[in-house]
Parts: C-alpha cells; sequence; structure tokens
C-alpha cells in the first residue's frame, strides 16, 4: 500500500533542510570572521566574501589566508650552579 504525502510534509522538510544549510551558512561565516582578525587580516571583507559566495568563498580563504605562525619555543632552562 502506497503512502500519500501530504503538501505540508513536503514543505516542512524542504524548510528544515534549508533551515539547516543556513544555519551552517552563518556559522562558517562566523568562524572565517573569527579566523581571520586573529590573523590580522580584514575580517570584514572575509565575512562579506563568504556570506556572498559560500563555499566557494570558504575554498578561497583557506587557500589565501595567512599561514599561523608556530609560538617560539621556550627559552632553555638556566643551568644548574
Amino acid at each position: 500500500m502506497m503512502q500519500r504525502f501530504e503538501p505540508w510534509m513536503i514543505w516542512g522538510t524542504c524548510l528544515i533542510v534549508y533551515a539547516i544549510i543556513f544555519i551552517v551558512w552563518i556559522l562558517i561565516a562566523v568562524w572565517v570572521y573569527k579566523d581571520a582578525k586573529k590573523r590580522g587580516e580584514n575580517a570584514v571583507l572575509w565575512l562579506l566574501v563568504v556570506l556572498l559566495t559560500g563555499i566557494i568563498g570558504l575554498i578561497i580563504y583557506l587557500v589565501v589566508r595567512k599561514k599561523e605562525e608556530a609560538a617560539p619555543p621556550p627559552p632553555p632552562p638556566p643551568p644548574p650552579g
């Protein structure tokens, strides 16, 4: 026996999927903003790039962002004496 899908089920499913995509898109944009700010880049510009272009903007950001410099090693301990 075939189950009949009601229109509200289809619309509801689409709405949930779009809401999840939108939330992930915003979270990615916020992450890019924070990461760009931490690295000393123009955070607002990168935020707008990711918001306007989506995953393509994220890929571009990941390719061209400055490499994070590792913290310098701690100085050696003083000699005993």
